[in-house]
C-alpha cells in the first residue's frame, strides 16, 4: 500500500514538472519576437538597460534627496552653535553675511523667480535655509529636465554661499563635515559639467554667468579651510574626473557655437584652479594633456606626409591654445608646487615639435619656463 501511495505522489510530481516546463515553453513562444532570436536578445538587453537606466535614475534622485537633507540639517546645526557663542549684537553681522553675495548673481538663470519664490528663496537668519526638495524629483518628467538641472545646481550654490557667509564670520570648522561639503561640491560641479555635455552636442548654453558663478563658489568653499578638510580618496578622486573631462570637452568641442563655449568652459576651468586645493592637481592635469597631444602630434609628424592631413587632430591642436591661456594665467600665483619632472617633461617634448609646429612648440616652452622652479 505503502509502495502505491509512494508511486502515486512520485507520478503527481513528474506531472506538475511536465505541466510547468510547458507552460514555460509557452509563456517563451508567446513573448518571443516574430524576428527570431537575434531580434529577442537585443529586445531583452533593451528591456533590462532600460530597467538599470531607471534604477539609476532613482537612486540619483534618492542621493540627492539626501544630501539636501544632510545640508539643511549641517546649516542649521551651525547657526544654532554661532549663535550660541556670538557676542551681542553680531546677530546682525551674521545675518549681513549670508546674504552678502548678490542673490541676483543666483537667481532666474535657472528660470525661476527669486524675489517671490519659496523655491529659491536665499538662506536667512530667520528663514529656511535651502530651496525644499521637490516631491518625488526622481521621477521629473523628461520635459522638465533643463528645469531640474537648474534647480539643482541652484541649491548647492545656495547651500555652499550660506556655508561661506558663516565661515566669513566665525572661522567655522568644517572638519566634522567635510563629507557633506565635499559631497555638495561633487554635485555642483558635475551639474556644471552636465551643461558642457550638453553643449558639446550641439546644445546652447544659455546662462554662461551662473556657470562662472558656481565655479568660483566651489574653488571658494575648497578654500575655506586651505587643505583637503574632510576629504576621502573618493571624493577628491571625482573631482579630479570632472576636471579630466572639462579639459577634454574643451580640447574636443568643434560645434558651430565653439568660440562662445570655449570663452565659458576655460573662465570655470580658470575660476576652479583658483582654489588652494585643486590648483597643483589641475596644473598638472593640464600639462599631462598637452604632453599627451604633443606625443599625439609627434606620432603624425613621423609618417608620410600624404597621411599627415588626414591623421591630424586639428581640432584639439586649435583648442590646444586655451589650455596655453589658462595655464599663463595660473603661472601668475607663486604658491604652486608642480612636478619639475612634468615640467622638464613638457620641455623636452616642445623641442622635439620646433620644426613641424613652431607655435604649438613654442607656447609648451615659455609654460614650462614659467613654472620652472627660480625662473
Amino acid at each position: 500500500m505503502e509502495e502505491k501511495s509512494a508511486s502515486f505522489r512520485q507520478g503527481t510530481v513528474s506531472w506538475y514538472i511536465r505541466i510547468s516546463k510547458l507552460a514555460v515553453a509557452v509563456a517563451v513562444i508567446k513573448s518571443k519576437p516574430s524576428g527570431g532570436a537575434r531580434q529577442f536578445a537585443e529586445a531583452l538587453a533593451d528591456r533590462l538597460r532600460q530597467q538599470d537606466e531607471g534604477w539609476r535614475s532613482k537612486a540619483q534622485g534618492l542621493h540627492e534627496d539626501l544630501l539636501h537633507v544632510r545640508q539643511e540639517l549641517l546649516l542649521t546645526r551651525l547657526l544654532f552653535n554661532t549663535r550660541s557663542n556670538t557676542k551681542p549684537g553680531q546677530g546682525q553681522e551674521i545675518a549681513k553675511a549670508l546674504s552678502q553675495d548678490d542673490p541676483q548673481q543666483l537667481k532666474g538663470d535657472s528660470g525661476c523667480d527669486t524675489e517671490n519664490s519659496s523655491e529659491t528663496q536665499i538662506y536667512t537668519a530667520k528663514g529656511t535655509c535651502l530651496p525644499p526638495t521637490p516631491p518625488n524629483s526622481q521621477n521629473i518628467p523628461l520635459q522638465d529636465r533643463q528645469w531640474h538641472q537648474d534647480h539643482r545646481m541652484l541649491k548647492h550654490m545656495q547651500f555652499l554661499q550660506c556655508l561661506s557667509g558663516l565661515h566669513r564670520v566665525c572661522e567655522l570648522s568644517l572638519c566634522r563635515d567635510g563629507d557633506v561639503v565635499w559631497d555638495s561640491v561633487v554635485q555642483l560641479l558635475d551639474s556644471v559639467v552636465e551643461v558642457f555635455r550638453q553643449a558639446h552636442v550641439g546644445q546652447p548654453v544659455h546662462h554662461p554667468e551662473q556657470l562662472h558663478h558656481a565655479t568660483q563658489m566651489v574653488a571658494q568653499t575648497l578654500s575655506l579651510g586651505g587643505t583637503r578638510h574632510g576629504c576621502s580618496v573618493q571624493h577628491f578622486s571625482k573631482v579630479e574626473d570632472l576636471l579630466k573631462e572639462m579639459i577634454s570637452l574643451l580640447l574636443a568641442n568643434q560645434q558651430f557655437n565653439a568660440f562662445s563655449v570655449h570663452g565659458v568652459l576655460s573662465e570655470c576651468l580658470l575660476a576652479l584652479g583658483g582654489s588652494c586645493v585643486l590648483r597643483t592637481s589641475f596644473i598638472q592635469l593640464l600639462m599631462s594633456q598637452t604632453i599627451q597631444l604633443a606625443q599625439q602630434l609627434l606620432e603624425t609628424c613621423e609618417k608620410s606626409g600624404e597621411k599627415l592631413q588626414h591623421q591630424m587632430d586639428w581640432i584639439r591642436y586649435q583648442n590646444s591654445f586655451y589650455v596655453f591661456w589658462i595655464l599663463e594665467q595660473l603661472a601668475q600665483d607663486t604658491d604652486c608646487n608642480v612636478n619639475q619632472e612634468l615640467v622638464i617633461h613638457l620641455e623636452t617634448k616642445a623641442l622635439t615639435l620646433a620644426d613641424e609646429f613652431p607655435l604649438f612648440s613654442l607656447y609648451m616652452w615659455r609654460i614650462g619656463g614659467l613654472f620652472r622652479v627660480g625662473h
